[in-house]
């Protein structure tokens, strides 16, 4: 039997690094299948449901982009202040007062915590006016599973509500929501563009596209 929990790393990196506009679960799976040299075709389906979930759980978080250069200098300043901290307690043992130094708040962390602007109608929507991108979509996915407004049959596909379709239409793609949201959010220092609402039936074209492809 198949530990799909083994995929689930790799799942993750895929997920992150790839366009999520763009990026679906057959594409994945292939990918998958070609790293590891199996044959994903008869667990199709239940693939596709952990590529679904890792995606949720992938958009809720943070993403930073983050050069190989930051990376070094990033394990150089952890080495350093790991010898720091290392003197620090050798010294705490023998000068118990001894106090510490107040760290600054990481560069990521203030890019991630970065408001921006929320255009209506999805101000209305959320009742903020600022908000971190990554809270609107922790704040919209966690709407979505309350109103269980996910289809059963293909929980790729989100019936939208009264309350979300003046935004989004009456259904949308999972991957297409990041798209759609692009256009209600602007950083502060950018011109107000008035947002145009994407054609409904258009989505409605992409998962009919999304579906018959999982049966190649």
């Amino acid at each position: 039997m198949v530990d799909f929990e083994n995929y689930i790393p790799m799942i993750d990196a895929i997920l992150s690094a790839s366009n999520p506009d763009e990026v679906t679960p057959k594409r994945i799976r292939k990918a998958l299948q070609e790293l590891f040299g199996v044959n994903l075709n008869s667990q199709r389906k239940t693939v596709n449901q952990l590529i679904v979930e890792r995606f949720q759980e992938v958009q809720s978080r943070p993403r930073v982009l983050v050069t190989q250069e930051e990376l070094a200098k990033r394990d150089e300043a952890l080495a350093h202040r790991l010898h720091l901290d290392e003197k620090a307690a050798a010294r705490k043992l023998r000068n118990p007062k001894v106090t510490k130094t107040k760290r600054k708040p990481s560069k990521n962390n203030t890019l991630v915590s970065r408001k921006v602007e929320v255009i209506e109608p999805l101000r209305s929507f959320l009742g903020e006016t600022m908000m971190p991108r990554t809270e609107v979509v922790k704040r919209l996915w966690d709407y979505i599973k309350e109103n269980e407004l996910q289809n059963p049959q293909d929980r790729r596909e989100i019936m939208c509500d009264s309350q979300m379709e003046p935004i989004f239409g009456k259904k949308m793609t999972m991957f297409s929501m990041n798209k759609i949201l692009s256009k209600y959010l602007k950083n502060p220092q950018e011109d107000v563009t008035n947002p145009v609402k994407e054609d409904p039936s258009t989505y409605s074209d992409e998962l009919a596209s999304a579906n018959s492809s999982e049966d190649d």
